[in-house]
């Protein structure tokens, strides 16, 4: 038996509710405070808390199925309820596409 695929707007509405606190995809309520602290995910490489976050986000955009890059920046913005930062714009298309291939949730 075949399932379906959820629409475009189900798949939004999941990733925007569980970007909720406390939701499958909040990688950002447990580094409150701690966002800039950094820490080594490959031999050489540093990512702050907050850049793994939202290279972890981008990359379950990608693994739910959101067709495009563009697609996650938009819902990111329509959570954020505010235009993203040059650096929201570098690192979760990073993570849509997996640059860096780490496995981090």
């Amino acid at each position: 038996m075949k399932k379906e695929r959820p629409s475009k707007e189900e798949t939004k509405t999941f990733i925007l509710a569980e970007t909720k606190e406390g939701g499958k995809l909040d990688f950002f309520t447990k580094i409150k405070g701690i966002e800039y602290n950094g820490s080594q995910v490959k031999p050489g490489l540093f990512m702050t808390n907050i850049e793994l976050a939202l290279y972890s986000w981008g990359k379950a955009n990608a693994d739910l199925g959101v067709e495009n890059i563009e697609t996650a920046l938009l819902i990111f913005t329509e959570y954020k309820g505010a235009e993203l930062s040059d650096r929201e714009k570098e690192i979760i298309p990073m993570g849509y596409r997996n640059d860096l291939k780490i496995n981090h949730r």
